[in-house]
C-alpha cells in the first residue's frame, strides 16, 4: 500500500501569501484521503517542536521543509534542513547543496519552467518543442538537485508536460505538491511514496533513493473526493506567528 503526502504547502504561521491555519490544512487533507504533509515554507522552516506537536495533535505525518528561493535559477524545495531557521540571504542552488549534503537533506527543484518561456506543445518529438527539450536537458540546475516537481498543482498541462519530459531525460525522480496557500486547494498533485514513510528520515532517504513519483488522482486512478469534502474554515485558539 503506497502513502500519497503532499510535499508542497504553506500556511499562515510561516508564508506571509498565505492565511491558511495549519490545523484546517491537516483537517482538510485527512478529509481528501492524504496521507501526510509537508510544511514548506518560504525561506523559513519551522521549529520541529511545533511540527511534532500538530503531528501529535492530529495524529497525522507531518514533516517540516522549506522553499528556497535561490539567487541563480528559482524555487527549491528541501527537506530535512533544520538550519538556518529563515534565510537572510538567498543562496545560489550550489551552496544550498552544500547545506543539504551537511544535514543529509534532499532537495527537489519546485515548479522549474513557471517563469520561463513554455513550448508551443506536447510535443517533443520535432520543432520548437524539441528545441526546447534539448535546451532544458543541458541546464546546469538538474545536476544538483535529487528530484523535480513534475505534478506542481498550480502548473499547467504543457508546464507539466515539459518538466516530466526533461525529469525523465535527466533520469531524475518525479514529485507532486499543491503548492496551496489556502487550505481547499491541498492535495491538487502529491507524491507517492512506499508505505514505511514514517519520519522525515524516512522521507529524505526515499527522495534520495528514487522510491517515489509524484501524480494526482486522475494518473493514479483514485476517486477524487474533493469537491464533496471541503472543510469549514475556522480560526485556531491556537494563534498565528511561527
Amino acid at each position: 500500500m503506497a502513502l500519497l503526502i503532499d510535499m508542497h504547502c504553506h500556511t499562515g504561521w510561516g508564508s506571509g501569501d498565505s492565511h491558511t491555519d495549519p490545523n484546517v490544512l491537516i483537517e482538510q487533507a485527512r478529509a481528501y484521503g492524504l496521507d501526510g504533509l509537508c510544511i514548506t515554507e518560504h525561506n523559513q522552516v519551522w521549529d520541529q517542536k511545533r511540527i511534532e506537536q500538530l503531528a501529535d495533535k492530529h495524529g497525522f505525518l507531518l514533516i517540516g521543509g522549506m522553499e528556497v528561493d535561490t539567487s541563480d535559477y528559482g524555487h527549491v524545495l528541501v527537506y530535512g534542513l533544520r538550519e538556518p531557521r529563515r534565510f537572510q540571504r538567498f543562496p545560489t542552488v550550489a551552496e544550498l547543496r552544500q547545506m543539504v549534503d551537511d544535514a543529509g537533506g534532499a532537495m527537489v527543484l519546485a515548479h522549474p519552467f513557471r517563469k520561463r518561456e513554455k513550448p508551443p506543445g506536447t510535443d517533443f518529438s520535432n520543432g520548437r518543442a524539441r528545441q526546447m527539450l534539448e535546451e532544458a536537458l543541458d541546464l546546469w540546475v538538474f545536476g544538483l538537485v535529487d528530484a523535480v516537481e513534475v505534478h506542481n498543482g498550480l502548473a499547467g498541462g504543457i508546464e507539466r508536460a515539459f518538466a516530466g519530459a526533461v525529469a525523465a531525460g535527466r533520469e531524475l525522480p518525479t514529485t507532486g505538491g499543491s503548492d496551496t496557500h489556502r487550505h481547499p486547494e491541498v492535495g491538487a498533485t502529491f507524491t507517492v511514496f512506499p508505505d514505511n514513510v514514517r519520519t522525515e528520515r524516512d522521507l529524505v532517504d526515499a527522495i534520495r533513493g528514487g522510491l517515489m513519483h509524484g501524480g494526482d488522482w486522475a494518473s493514479e486512478g483514485i476517486a477524487d473526493r474533493r469537491h464533496d469534502n471541503v472543510v469549514k474554515r475556522h480560526h485556531s485558539a491556537n494563534g498565528k506567528g511561527n
